[in-house]
Formats: structure tokens, sequence, C-alpha cells
């Protein structure tokens, strides 16, 4: 049995995203969190419902016309996990070092029958049976997609030092059959069938020095759990999609609360449809941060679309402080960057101080963005960016040095520099570079070249002359003169998006006044264009286009438009 479980868990998973119609979520989408009544789904013109709630024919006439996924939920469903396994569910719990079980750090304020929001496992048989029963009678009622809340099950928590049941340490043996003799050797395991990691790594913690102290993560052996958990939630991924195709009777999208700016949690991107995510928005900065642009760039480079919200903590920021328009700036910027932001119409809020509570924001500060995009479709759909420079990013490298990751593409922003990431996959995820899309960049941004695979290398090599290829932030600013530009001081973030020659150029005022809680107009914003880069003629036509406001055609100075005003966003779309 335990071998079988080894096999199910530790492959690596071999899928394509499967939708009628390509893409999970087009660009024009709108995106509604939780379920709603039928006149809130009209003032927003949702077409999606993300987490919903297991389809009744109540919620399904409310929602008429909208596409309905319904949520899943691997450590939120604690509750209703213990009302069906009472007297089993215990087996369940995930262990620490000391065999002790674990609460879900964001639900301690939660108890079901005085019982704590335990942490459980998704190696162990009780849960997973009742993860199954979840898929089928969600799947039986209706639901035209899935969404799982906290994905990654067992693997989610490794942060805080688990699992240490007994199937988690016996699965990880064989995970280390498959290592090389030499990668076992410098694991400093002589026998995998006999290896004890639990054993292993308490003898590691009592061998620290007296003012050392030492955490189960910190082993010499963590990165390769990490690897064998991960693999392992990928393949349990793999099965909960399989099964609510085989129970739908045809493919059915699959969606994750992945938050991308959490290297692990690309760990099944294989197994999804899309990201439907929780991402740190940075509310408290009181600016609009370049943080979940690094998110939605990611989904670009695994070709997967990205539904976002804020985090419970940046939404109880919002909700104490009264800040909506900070809201309206994470709106246009997901929409800017080809993808979405779920409509705020009710999010979950949390502090360690309050616990879970909600926010019901304004929603007529809101809807008319979310009108804006259903009503000007045509310059959304189809649309891809269009990036100046390619950054490589070793997965590998991308799970060391995260913040250093993202403060490196912060940077690009900054310089209002449109990049596009390819990501090299590692022992996690699958994820080889392609040797035609790194050609197609005129430069490349290589930092970390000693993390990626010997293969990846190969490809890199093969693919790119040295003389298009950066080594640092400051060299690839130096060299990419931007086909696209407003004056240094403008204050604007400039996406542009193209399209069978069309131009959809996205203008994102980023001069926030938090007093204002707004941006502040921009008059007589002049935007140049390198026009022969763009191969746009002089015939081209030029529409500005911002919600609330009527179109306005623009004319030509030679090679520049002049806004007459930019409020938060506005775009300038263009046909040849």
């Amino acid at each position: 049995m335990r071998t079988t479980f080894f096999l199910l868990t530790c492959g690596w998973v071999a899928v394509s995203p499967a939708s009628d119609e390509g893409r999970a979520l087009k660009q024009s989408d709108v995106v509604m969190m939780y379920q709603t009544d039928e006149q809130t789904y009209a003032e927003y013109g949702a077409t999606v419902l993300a987490w919903g709630g297991k389809p009744t024919p109540a919620s399904r006439q409310a929602a008429k016309g909208i596409r309905l996924f319904s949520s899943v939920g691997m450590v939120t469903e604690f509750a209703q996990f213990h009302e069906r396994f009472r007297d089993t569910y215990e087996q369940a719990l995930c262990r620490d070092i000391n065999g002790e079980p674990v609460k879900v750090p964001w639900l301690t304020d939660h108890k079901h029958e005085g019982i704590p929001y335990w942490w459980c496992c998704t190696a162990q048989p009780v849960f997973r049976q009742y993860l199954r029963e979840r898929v089928i009678e969600t799947m039986r009622a209706g639901a035209d997609g899935l969404h799982v809340d906290d994905h990654l099950g067992t693997s989610g928590g490794l942060w805080l030092g688990i699992c240490f049941c007994d199937r988690c340490v016996a699965g990880f043996r064989g995970y280390l059959k498959t290592l090389t003799e030499d990668e076992l050797k410098r694991a400093g395991v002589s026998s995998p069938d006999q290896f004890d990691f639990s054993q292993a790594v308490k003898e590691w913690m009592r061998a620290a020095t007296e003012n050392e102290i030492r955490k189960p993560t910190g082993h010499p052996l963590w990165s390769r759990w990490t690897a064998y958990q991960c693999r392992a939630a990928a393949a349990f991924m793999q099965e909960l999609r399989e099964l609510a195709a085989s129970t739908a009777g045809h493919p059915v999208p699959v969606a994750a609360n992945a938050g991308l700016l959490w290297p692990l949690q690309l760990s099944d991107y294989k197994c999804l449809d899309l990201f439907s995510a929780e991402t740190d928005h940075a509310a408290p900065a009181r600016k609009w941060s370049a943080r979940p642009l690094v998110a939605y760039r990611l989904a670009d480079a695994l070709d997967r679309p990205y539904a976002a919200t804020a985090s419970g903590q940046d939404w109880a920021f919002i909700k104490e402080k009264n800040l909506p328009g900070l809201v309206r700036g994470w709106i246009a910027m997901s929409y800017a960057a080809g993808n979405c932001f779920m409509a705020p119409h009710h999010q979950w809020c949390y502090t360690a101080e309050k616990g879970t509570h909600w926010y019901d924001g304004p929603r007529e500060r809101f809807a008319p963005l979310y009108q804006f995009v259903r009503h000007n479709a045509q310059w959304f759909d189809g649309f891809e960016s269009r990036a100046d420079l390619g950054v490589v990013l070793p997965h590998r490298s991308f799970v060391k040095h995260t913040e250093r990751w993202l403060e490196l593409c912060d940077q690009l922003s900054a310089a209002n520099i449109s990049y596009r990431l390819f990501v090299a996959g590692d022992e996690i995820i699958d994820h080889p570079l392609v040797a035609d899309q790194l050609k197609s960049m005129r430069l490349l941004l290589v930092t970390d070249r000693d993390d990626l695979l010997a293969a990846d290398q190969q490809t890199l090599d093969g693919s790119v002359d040295r003389s298009r290829i950066c080594t640092s932030v400051d060299e690839a600013v130096r060299r990419i003169q931007p086909p696209i530009r407003t004056a240094s001081d403008a204050g604007v973030w400039i996406f542009a998006r193209q399209n069978s020659g069309k131009f959809a150029v996205h203008l994102l005022n980023r001069d926030y006044d938090p007093d204002r809680d707004d941006a502040k107009p921009a008059s007589r914003l002049k935007v140049r264009f390198d026009r022969s880069a763009l191969e746009i003629g002089d015939s081209a036509q030029c529409v500005y286009l911002e919600a609330g406001r009527e179109p306005v055609p623009l004319k030509w100075d030679g090679d520049a438009v002049e806004i007459p005003q930019l409020g938060l966003w506005g775009l300038i779309a263009i046909t040849p």
C-alpha cells in the first residue's frame, strides 16, 4: 500500500489546461469571488463566480449566464470534516516533529465544538476520502468548474515544520529511492529503505550547540523533503482534477488559491487552468505596489490567467482606514496587465487582534471600472503584453531568494520597463525553457545562471548570443529605451498590449494621494511612441478611453499624442 501511495503522490504530473475555448478566463471577464444576489452580479457585469458554494437551484438562478466555480477547501472546512469523521478525524491531522497537531495560523480564532481548526494531512486516507466526496458532490450539483482553496494541502504548511505523520515519513523513503547514488551520498543517506526522516531530524536538533537554535526547516535534507511534499501535492491535485472530470462526464476547468508570490504555489500549475488567488497588495504602505504585477507575469509565464484579490490583512487595513480609492488602483493594474481583480463586493479580513471579519466596500466606486472593461471588451480580449526585456527566472533561485527577485521586478517596473518572465524548472516544477521564446526577445536578463538545470543552460546558450544578455537590472535599464514613454516625472505606469497590429496602451496613474484616496489627475499628458519599432503606420487612428468619460479621438503630433487629462486609468486604443 505504501509503495502505491508513493507512486501516486511523487511522480511528475503532465497535463494541459482543459477549457472548451482555450483560456479558462478571457481578459474582459468580470470575476466575483463569492456568490451574491442577481442585482449585484448585474451591477458589476459579472461573468464568472470563482469561489462559489455548492450550486443550488436558487443560486444558479441568481447567477444565470455566469460560469460557476464551486470551492472545496483543504484547511478551511475542518468543521465539516470533523462532523463527517467524528471518530477517526485525528488520524488525518498533520504532525510536527514532536507528533503534535498543528493549528491553521490564520484560523486560530476558529473552533468547532471546542476543537481548534487543525491542519489536516493530504497523505492520510481519511482526509483524502473527505476531499474526494466534496469534489463529487460539487460536480454532481452542477458546478461549471472546481476551485480548490489551500490547494497545496500538507505542503502548504511546510514553513510550520510539517508533516511528520507516519504516511509522510514512509512516503519520503520512496522519494529517496528515485535519487541517484551520488545524490544519496551527498544527502548522507546510505539506505533509503530504512531511512526515518523524523528520527534524523530529531537527532540533528539534539546535536545543536549551546547557543544554537535548530528547527526542522533548517535540516540539510529539508529541500529534498520540500520537493517530495510538493510533488505529492501536485499528484493529489491531479487525482481531484480527474475525479471532477469523470464525475461531470467532461473536462472541468480547475482553479486554485495559488498566490504566486510564494514560489511553492507554482508546484501544481500543470493541474490548473487558472489561478484565483489571494495576493499581497501591501495596503499599509498607502501606495500602489508593483508586487501584484510579478504574480501576473508569473501567471503569463505559465500560460494561465490570474484572478486576484488582496490578502486578508490588506482588506482589514482598507476597512479600518476606509480607502476604496486604493482598491480602485488594484483593479486597474490587474486589467492593464492582462489579468483581473475579483470584484470586491464582500471581502475576508484578518488581523491577529480581530480575527476574521468582513469588508463591504462602496460598489458605486468599484462597479464602473468593471463595466468599463465589459463595454470595451474588444480592447482586452486576445491582447498580449509587449515586453522589452525577457527575465530568466530559475525556480530554484526564486525559492531561495524570493525577496531579491521581487525587488528586481520592482526595479524594472519603477523604470517602466515591460518585462516577460521565463520560468525555468527544478526539482519541484517541470517547466523547461523554450528556445523560440528566448529568441523572440531582443534582450534577456540572466542573473542566476548556476541555478538553471543543465538542460536549460544548454537551451539558453544555444538560443541567445551573449551580446543580448544583461546580467544586472542597471545594465538592462541602460540598454533599453522603452518604445512608449511619458516624461520621466509623470508618475505613469505604461502597459502596452498588442493584438494583430492593434495596440491597447494602458496608462495607470500611480501618483496616489493618501489624503484624497485617489490619483492626482495629470493634465495634458504627452505620450511618445517609437512608431518605427512598434510598426505603427502614419495612418494609425487613436482613441482615448477612460471609465466614466466619452471616447476622445487623439491626433498624432509627430510621434506623440496628448491626453487632455488622465485620472486613475486610461487606455489609448490604436488601430492601424
